[in-house]
């Protein structure tokens, strides 16, 4: 392999030196500006492209928004009352409660519950406590297990408490949303 033969560099430097003598700061100038074209003549046309894909884009996504808005004919709370049940329908409710704890592994200790009816009697909200013992995962589940399975439900409040070994007891605060009904319906 043969080596490479590298120009002297006080001969390199000579010939700059004569050069800038020669053309004075034109010539550096001149190919710093030779350079920065290059670059906004490569660099440009890339970021135009991409910003015009962008406002597309923007378009496209504000139409469809449009269109959605258009298209809702319904209120709002449409689908809230739709999943609305009837206050008949607690004690099914309460048993299926009962049966995502036990399915979980939580053992519940007692129901606590309070009704409120909205002002325009529209829905009803079953405030329930429940104390429960079990493992953190277990109580994790329960809670992942309700909000799947009963749509109409929220859950308004979980107060852990650490015990013994892996064991926990929680405090929890559902409020099951239903139809308003009669003064005289379930708890």
């Amino acid at each position: 392999m043969k080596a490479l033969s590298l120009p002297d560099t006080s001969r390199v430097r000579l010939q700059l030196e004569l050069a800038y003598a020669h053309y004075g700061m034109q010539l550096p100038l001149a190919l710093v500006a030779v350079a920065v074209a290059i670059v906004v003549w490569c660099w440009v046309p890339v970021k135009y492209g991409e910003a015009h894909r962008a406002a597309t884009q923007l378009a496209r996504a504000r139409a469809e928004v449009a269109r959605g808005v258009h298209k809702a004919e319904e209120p709002p709370l449409v689908t809230f009352k739709n999943q609305l049940l009837p206050q008949e329908d607690t004690i099914a409710q309460l048993r299926m409660i009962l049966q995502l704890a036990s399915n979980a592994g939580v053992s519940v200790v007692q129901v606590d519950m309070h009704r409120q009816n909205d002002a325009s009697n529209v829905y009803s909200q079953l405030q329930i406590t429940l104390p429960l013992k079990g493992n953190y995962q277990s109580i994790k589940r329960f809670c992942l297990d309700l909000l799947q399975g009963m749509p109409a439900l929220s859950i308004d409040q979980l107060v852990l408490k650490h015990e013994q070994g892996s064991d926990a007891s929680a405090q929890l605060s559902l409020s099951l949303w239903q139809e308003a009904g009669s003064k005289g319906a379930a708890p």
